[in-house]
């Protein structure tokens, strides 16, 4: 099934004990995990009825043994297992081939899970969440398959993602006029994150209006390149490495020169040095934006964005950002240049 009839049948009261959720879209699969978190755990109890295990060693064996624990003080345990390796393609063999034991390993705790969907904890509702594609052709994938809670979370097509954003603003309270929800599938494509992150600004953008026209969304939405400028400073500013690199790369192909990342890079980075001056004043929330003459939305995440930061800190990245100015206008590979000043920006 997709995510809209997982989200559905779990509104309906309809709660499974296993699901495996894939496809590619990070932004549906987080949002049926928030629907399930929702439905099978109450808040109070959390911190002792909700496990999340990352990739790892034994990965599968801990979360299964959590799996089969009774829940504390409440009727039902969630356990998520993220990118578990164990649905994905088998490797072909090549020079670089598994150390001695690792595929009987893998085997092993396929043939644990096998048993497991065989038979699971109706008090656990155990979710396996990968960012790729699974292999439909293995026991283990037909299995979890087969107990009904395979839930496809793939990328929108134009057309589906255009109605989605109409459906997002419902979400938000607000009506997305058609060419509006077309000129903003045009700006910003189909990353439904990217949609839903214009979609709250517009809210803000247009106040107690009910429509979203497609004068707003022209006025306060940019290009695809502005936005992930956005994304990449907000990553560099919370020290994600992996995830700046990502979204460098991707501006990069989205530009015409490599020096126009640069420039919007010290752009958002003198904004940050006004807004930490401006919250060290004590300038109040509802006035800084006007100040800084930033939107309210982009300033108030800024200002969350700058509380770990001194000023000495900006004052750093700015010679940094003026360095690799200096550096590509002198003939070094821009790319590389870029690439270094974004992981020195995070030390």
């Amino acid at each position: 099934m997709n995510q809209r009839e997982a989200v559905a049948e779990i509104q309906a009261g309809k709660l499974r004990p296993v699901y495996l959720i894939y496809g590619g879209e990070p932004f549906l699969e987080e949002e049926l995990l928030k629907v399930i978190r929702e439905a099978a755990v109450r808040p109070e109890t959390a911190d002792f009825n909700y496990n999340v295990f990352n990739p790892g060693a034994d990965q599968l064996n801990q979360a299964l043994g959590m799996a089969q624990t009774q829940p504390f003080f409440t009727e039902r345990r969630l356990v998520v297992v993220r990118d578990c390796p164990v649905f994905a393609a088998a490797r072909k063999k090549s020079d670089d081939t598994p150390e001695d034991g690792e595929e009987e390993k893998s085997s092993a705790g396929e043939e644990t899970l096998l048993a497991y969907l065989k038979n699971p904890v109706p008090s656990t509702c155990l979710i396996f969440m990968t960012a790729d594609n699974v292999d439909s052709r293995k026991k283990v994938t037909k299995a979890a398959i087969g107990t009904g809670g395979a839930v496809e979370c793939k990328p929108l097509k134009p057309e589906d993602a255009l109605m989605w954003a109409q459906q997002r603003a419902m979400f938000h309270g607000r009506k997305l006029h058609d060419m509006a929800a077309r000129l903003l599938i045009e700006k910003v494509g189909t990353d439904l994150r990217l949609i839903d992150s214009e979609l709250q600004k517009l809210v803000l953008y247009v106040g107690d209006a009910k429509i979203i026209n497609t004068v707003d969304v022209d006025t306060m939405v940019g290009g695809v390149a502005e936005t992930e400028i956005f994304r990449l400073t907000e990553a560099v500013m919370l020290k994600d490495r992996p995830k700046a690199l990502v979204l460098l790369a991707r501006t990069l192909r989205q530009v015409d020169h490599p020096l126009q990342v640069l420039g919007a890079l010290t752009n958002r980075f003198r904004q940050i040095l006004t807004v930490k001056a401006l919250v060290a004043k004590g300038v109040p929330l509802r006035e800084g934006p006007t100040i800084a003459k930033m939107h309210p939305y982009a300033y108030e995440k800024m200002v969350g964005h700058v509380k770990p930061y001194t000023r000495d800190a900006i004052l750093r990245s700015l010679e940094k950002l003026l360095q690799a100015d200096l550096a590509m206008k002198s003939g070094f590979e821009a790319k590389l240049t870029l690439e270094t000043l974004v992981v020195e920006l995070m030390d």
